[in-house]
């Protein structure tokens, strides 16, 4: 650590204001075990020139822990495909955590966001990430993780609300990393970045956004690692969760790219899935978060019903509509009926208590599906490679379900058919692979072929489209 400090202070000349207690440098902690470094958190909006010298804000800073490492005995993980006893062999699964502490802020400031990245060396890779992409604390903090497949992790940790702060001390990041066998260490680098929240004089508040200065190396020998009786316990998203919704976007502070920002992450065929909440937008307020409720708990049911694991998804929320990207080497022909009977019984029930309310009508006419207060979707399902992305997920094929999903037929064909809750539309591969075929559960009856043009984003398709009803005593 002692050049790169030596690098940054040739290149910046130091930082005005640091004191003796929290220089511009993150400080090794030799005498202390489990502390790795601490580090300061400068404004990223604060560098400015004066002289030959820049002036950068300290807004706070952040004692990085030592990462832990505890070899871990075979799991059932995502990502973890290889037969046991070869992957064994060629392999070696560690349990790492990454322990960091949050100063305290003066002035009535507090962290409203941090984010940790993580990137490891060589061939190690994520099978696992603990906190969970989507997961809600039982203090209402929100998380957004993204790295399975990859080398480059990161956690970003939010509080609620618009003024909510961060609990500055006790907090870690957990990932399930597979390296090869013969492997003698661990390593890699952590990085923090945080957004500050202060309250101002007419109830405004003064957000700003903080960094360390340069990354921090860690190393952990392979031979230092503690054994794990037991794999990790599964960790399940929570309604309410905040999924890829907000990451870095691979840029340095000073808007350059990172020297390895053009690296490609894994690429793996997934289905997808993709819903829409019909005429959203004219709800007012209260009604919005009552459909974002149900439009959650509805694709949860739904999972459940197809036997997918929640967690094991991919997930990315739109307001009004939400991305399932499911896990690889799923069964289609099980999994595709499941989620589409699971959908229209969850939408059943969230509208029984209006189709009660519309069976009173005079002159004993049966409830139209279009009334108020009820909720209806549109739904598309396509298949095709899928790149987690720093900001979502990326490729042609989610492309192309949305395209499906927001075209002019989907839309009319749910606003034309008054009986139904939900729409959905089958990309022409996946229809052909799985209706045309004759899968059980998944009759050609009531599907109709459109052609798809969008003249704007210049996309052009086929898709099937069929609205769906409960299955009788779903």
């Amino acid at each position: 650590m002692g050049d790169e400090r030596t690098e940054y202070e040739e290149e910046h000349g130091g930082v005005e204001g640091a004191t003796p207690d929290h220089d511009n440098r993150a400080h090794d902690h030799q005498g202390h075990d489990d502390v790795l470094a601490t580090a300061d958190l400068f404004a990223v909006d604060g560098a400015v020139s004066k002289g030959s010298q820049p002036v950068r804000d300290r807004i706070g800073g952040a004692s990085l822990g030592r990462p832990l490492g505890y070899a871990l005995p075979g799991a059932d993980l995502p990502g973890a495909t290889d037969d046991g006893a070869a992957a064994a062999a060629t392999h070696r699964d560690i349990l790492l955590c990454f322990p960091f502490d949050l100063e305290e802020l003066p002035d009535g400031r507090g962290y409203q966001q941090v984010t940790v990245a993580v990137r490891l060396d060589g061939a190690t890779h994520a099978l696992a990430l603990h906190p969970a992409p989507g997961t809600t604390g039982a203090d209402g903090t929100e998380v957004a993780a993204f790295g399975l497949g990859s080398s480059r992790l990161r956690w970003t940790f939010r509080a609620p609300g618009r003024s909510g702060a961060l609990r500055p001390d006790g907090r870690w990041a957990q990932a399930v990393v597979r390296l090869p066998r013969t492997a003698a260490e661990v390593s890699g680098r952590l990085s923090l970045t945080t957004v500050t929240v202060q309250p101002m004089l007419g109830g405004t508040f003064l957000r700003r956004e903080a960094e360390t200065p340069y990354d921090t190396p860690f190393r952990l020998q392979v031979a230092e690692i503690w054994p794990a009786a037991t794999p990790p316990a599964r960790l399940g998203a929570l309604p309410g969760a905040w999924a890829l919704s907000a990451y870095e976007d691979g840029a340095s502070a000073d808007g350059e790219e990172r020297p390895d920002s053009e690296e490609l992450p894994p690429g793996l065929r997934r289905l997808c899935l993709a819903v829409d909440i019909e005429k959203y937008s004219a709800r007012d307020n209260a009604d919005m978060v009552r459909l974002q409720r149900v439009l959650l708990r509805t694709l949860r049911a739904a999972c459940e019903q197809a036997g997918i694991e929640w967690r094991r998804c991919g997930r990315q929320a739109q307001g009004d509509g939400y991305l399932l990207v499911l896990e690889p080497g799923i069964d289609e022909t099980r999994v595709v009926p499941g989620l589409l009977d699971g959908l229209a019984a969850g939408l059943a029930v969230a509208n029984t208590p209006a189709t009660a309310r519309g069976r009173t009508k005079p002159g004993g006419r049966a409830a139209d599906a279009r009334a108020p207060g009820r909720i209806r979707m549109r739904a598309s399902l396509h298949q095709g490679i899928v790149h987690e992305a720093d900001s979502g997920y990326a490729g042609s094929a989610v492309v192309a379900l949305f395209r499906v999903l927001d075209s002019a037929p989907v839309r009319g064909a749910l606003a034309e058919t008054h009986s139904t809750h939900l729409v959905v539309a089958f990309s022409d591969a996946l229809y052909q692979d799985l209706v045309a075929t004759g899968y059980e559960g998944l009759p050609a009856t009531g599907f109709r072929r459109v052609e798809i043009h969008v003249e704007a984003k210049s996309f052009t398709g086929v898709a099937w489209i069929r609205a769906m009803h409960p299955s009788p005593g779903g």
